[in-house]
């Protein structure tokens, strides 16, 4: 099996000055925020309204994330 492409989310405290991870996606995101997984999921849709910042990675086999190729920061 390769390497699944991921993305790592991770969102910033109520301060705003440190991003803690929240959780990972399926596939690489490009959006400025994730996205919910269900309409259902209403919870997720404030989302939107908090800083978040992601990072494109790879997962192996043992769910491991892979640092090679490293992964990149996007803000």
């Amino acid at each position: 099996m390769a390497a699944k492409m991921i993305t790592v989310w991770y969102k910033y405290d109520d301060k705003g000055n440190k991003a803690k991870l929240n959780h990972i996606e399926d596939g690489w995101a490009n959006g400025e925020y994730p996205m919910p997984i269900d309409t259902s999921f209403t919870n997720q849709e404030a989302w939107k309204k908090s800083d978040w910042e992601r990072k494109h990675a790879y997962l192996d086999e043992q769910y491991q994330v892979l640092n090679v190729p490293p992964a990149n920061w996007i803000k």
